[in-house]
């Protein structure tokens, strides 16, 4: 049996047996020596020797191996079996490979391939000498060690004993002493202070003796519980001595009170005290300790209450997360191909009409799911202020064009007045308050059958900064208002009113959701209402005037058909996971005029940006194989290296995809070498402007006229719904209205087969308003003909 082992790891076998030959002749025979060809088995050869108790002084590794290379396997040995000597061979290995295995195995020595036999063997001679001196030295500290233990105890067996001799040396002194009577008196009163005390007080010198003051912590607890005797023996306990007499020494040099918490074990409990050390002349040190176990005890629950909210939150995180993606991409296919689809120009009307009902429908889902998900982002502390300077009369009127149909066919009067000392831009999160009067908007009109809406804008009061103003918003309208008792419910999430339940609309999230919005914005929303008068919301928010205005670019409402002339023909590249998703893009950008190859994963990715030189990468995150997060770091390291190297590199735009909600993983995204982000759905106008805005490209535009009369061909369309409902019985309008109102898609079906042949379109037109999940329209265009009995 040899008393240790040298361990040599190569792939090349010739390379092993000439260490090993070249070893044997220069060490002495003590010393067996063990071949390895690999990483993983040298890994399991070191385990195997070391579970026989065999020593292990000195591992010789090669760097370039398949698998696990030699600096990894020189930092594993090093974190399991630190006290190993290690020598690392390099060939062709990186100055990289060597450095981390200085720093990470801390590497004795490496040696370049061809070696100098002397010089490997006088390398691995003084390595061994090294371990086993360093053996040697660890073997004589333990035994050091133990000695000082030992001389440690004889000196705490000696403290004990002239600790003893003191307290009988004191005893008799107090004995032979005869206290005058005014001193007696007054430690009689002193005592009875004391006795009345539940604290632990003591009186502490630097050299270590400790008086008792007469008080009765035991009170509190069973007269067998020994606090005072258990406090006591802390200041003498090994490890805890030096510790306490630390804060002794300093508390009798320190003005200042000192405080610290400590803990003493009974039979069946715990029990925690708050220890306060005050100064006392003579450099002696009061001490008073006070239970706090019950304050202990809160503390912990909170802790864990606490530890087990962030564990509740985070899966909450992670779920949002999921079904943003599952949800938001398969919206991004639909609403983007309805938008594809639409940009032809020879589709039937019919299609065409189709293809708007299905735009509408994936718009309402979206919609749906943006609210639940801005809830549960509020929820989760995930969301934050987006503060931008934008056009205040914009956005009112940008919000007035959204409720103007909806408001004439109900024939409500819309009123928006703003005043006039307003500033015409302001600064605030303009997405969120755009959402705000959505909001409100939406519930005034859904809940007024006649009358009038009304959103007021106005300047009230002075901002504390001088810099800022408070506007107030004010939406009244006059429906059937809400009852006394309801107006508490209002704002909490999936709650509705009496009047909400019975319009069978919505999910109960709007107002939810505006009054966090606001809240986060400074304000707070407040209602008033009156049963069959009408309701009022209002809220006051801070804002700053802004110094320009925003810009709307004059081709905002126009449809891009092909690049300009002048405009490069860009290669993109489109990487997403999903096949309909890459279509999408890949015919909107063909579509007008840009070279286009498309990649299913990150790794192909790699592969066609290295080949084809694309100037923009359309890149999905979430991917498998290679996520999008890999391959944007890999492309930016390697266009790195390539200009360390001296080359002429452009680097490549790329533009992340990704259905995530959370605003952080926009600085994830960026911090990681993305140029720019959209979250799914996307539209094809916000595409071209990102193209725009990292590219300088520019389009060649459809004429307005047609866009135009696309955005009003919905509109005809209803009015021509309407209109030929007109024509219907009605008793068979009033059943559609009631069905459509309770969502009773089998009687609606029902009640569509007993319209004429000869009104095919009608029949046709309430069919997908059912199937695209739209009752509520039907609803609508029913009572914009006034047939219907209140």
């Amino acid at each position: 049996m040899y008393n240790s082992v040298i361990i040599c790891v190569d792939d090349e076998t010739v390379v092993l047996e000439s260490l090993k030959e070249q070893l044997k002749r220069h060490l002495d025979d003590c010393h067996e020596i063990e071949l390895a060809e690999s990483g993983e088995e040298a890994l399991e050869i070191i385990e195997d020797l070391y579970a026989e108790g065999i020593d292990i002084p000195l591992v010789i590794s090669d760097q370039i191996m398949p698998g696990m290379k030699g600096d990894e396997l020189l930092i594993e040995i090093h974190s399991l079996y630190p006290k190993i000597m290690k020598i690392m061979l390099t060939g062709q290995a990186s100055a990289d490979a060597v450095g981390n295995a200085l720093n990470g195995a801390n590497l004795y020595h490496y040696i370049p391939k061809p070696w100098d036999e002397t010089d490997l063997c006088l390398t691995a001679k003084e390595a061994l000498r090294s371990y086993f001196q360093d053996k040697r030295l660890a073997q004589q500290n333990q035994e050091l060690q133990q000695f000082a233990a030992s001389l440690e105890q004889k000196v705490i067996e000696r403290t004990t004993e002239l600790t003893q001799a003191n307290e009988q040396l004191q005893a008799e002194v107090v004995e032979r002493r005869l206290l005058e009577e005014k001193l007696l008196v007054s430690e009689q009163k002193l005592r009875a202070v004391f006795e009345a005390m539940t604290d632990i007080v003591l009186i502490v010198d630097e050299q270590g003796q400790i008086e008792v003051a007469p008080t009765q912590p035991t009170r509190l607890y069973s007269p067998d519980d020994p606090l005072l005797d258990l406090t006591i023996e802390r200041f003498f306990q090994e490890g805890e001595r030096d510790n306490w007499f630390d804060k002794i020494q300093q508390a009798a040099t320190n003005p200042e009170e000192m405080n610290f918490d400590y803990s003493l074990d009974l039979r069946d409990r715990v029990l925690w005290f708050s220890a306060t050390l005050s100064r006392l002349p003579n450099r002696t040190v009061l001490w008073v300790a006070r239970d706090i176990s019950d304050r202990k005890q809160a503390e912990t629950a909170l802790q864990e209450a606490k530890e087990v909210a962030e564990a509740a939150n985070q899966a909450k995180s992670t779920f949002l997360a999921n079904m943003s993606h599952e949800l938001r991409s398969p919206l991004n296919v639909i609403l983007g191909f309805c938008q594809l689809m639409s940009r032809s120009t020879n589709l039937q009307e019919e299609h065409r009409d189709n293809i708007q009902i299905m735009n509408r429908s994936g718009q309402h889902l979206l919609a749906l799911i943006n609210n639940v998900l801005d809830l549960s982002k509020i929820e989760a502390g995930r969301i934050t202020l987006e503060v931008t300077p934008f056009s205040l009369a914009n956005l009112l009127k940008e919000v007035r064009e959204m409720f103007n149909l909806k408001a004439e066919n109900k024939g409500l009067k819309l009123v928006f007045a703003q005043a006039t000392e307003l500033p015409p831009s302001i600064q605030t999160d303009k997405v969120k308050l755009r959402q705000v009067l959505i909001n409100l908007m939406s519930n005034a009109i859904k809940f007024t059958e006649r009358g009038s809406i009304a959103l007021n804008v106005s300047a009230v009061g002075d901002d504390p900064q001088e810099d800022r103003v408070q506007l107030r918003f004010e939406v009244a309208d006059t429906g059937a208002g809400i009852a006394p008792e309801e107006l508490n419910l209002l704002f909490e999430a999936f709650s509705q009113t009496t009047t909400g339940q019975e319009a069978k609309e919505g999910t109960g999230l709007g107002l939810a959701i505006a009054q966090k919005f606001v809240r986060l914005m400074g304000g707070e929303i407040a209602v008033t209402s009156t049963v069959g008068e009408g309701t009022t919301f209002s809220f006051t928010i801070p804002v700053r005037p802004a110094s320009n205005a925003e810009s709307e670019p004059s081709a905002a409402s126009q449809r891009v058909i092909a690049l300009a002339p002048d405009s490069p023909r860009d290669r993109l590249l489109v990487v997403d996971d999903r096949w309909d998703n890459r279509q999408l893009l890949v015919k909107l950008l063909e579509s007008v005029g840009f070279e286009v190859e498309e990649a299913s994963n990150g790794e192909k990715a790699l592969e066609i940006w290295q080949s084809w030189h694309p100037q923009v990468i359309w890149m999905d995150i979430r991917m498998p194989i290679m996520d999008g997060y890999e391959a944007t770091k890999r492309i930016r390291q390697a266009e790195l290296k390539r200009k360390e190297a001296g080359e002429d590199v452009s680097p490549v735009t790329i533009i992340a995809l990704t259905a995530s909600v959370f605003d952080e993983q926009q600085e994830v995204l960026l911090s990681i070498g993305c140029d720019d982000f959209l979250h799914k759905p996307f539209t094809e106008k916000i595409i071209f402007e990102k193209l725009s805005q990292h590219r300088g490209t520019s389009y060649l535009y459809e004429e307005s006229s047609s866009v135009t009369m696309e955005e009003n061909a919905e509109d005809a369309e209803l009015d021509s719904i309407s209109d030929l409902l007109t024509t219907m019985p009605p008793q068979w309008t009033q059943d559609l209205y009631e069905a459509a109102n309770a969502i009773d898609n089998e009687q609606i079906f029902q009640l569509i087969e007993q319209i004429p042949d000869d009104r095919d379109r009608l029949k046709h037109a309430i069919a997908d308003l059912v199937n695209t999940f739209c009752c509520d329209r039907i609803v609508d265009l029913i009572e914009a003909t006034g047939k219907i009995e209140s």
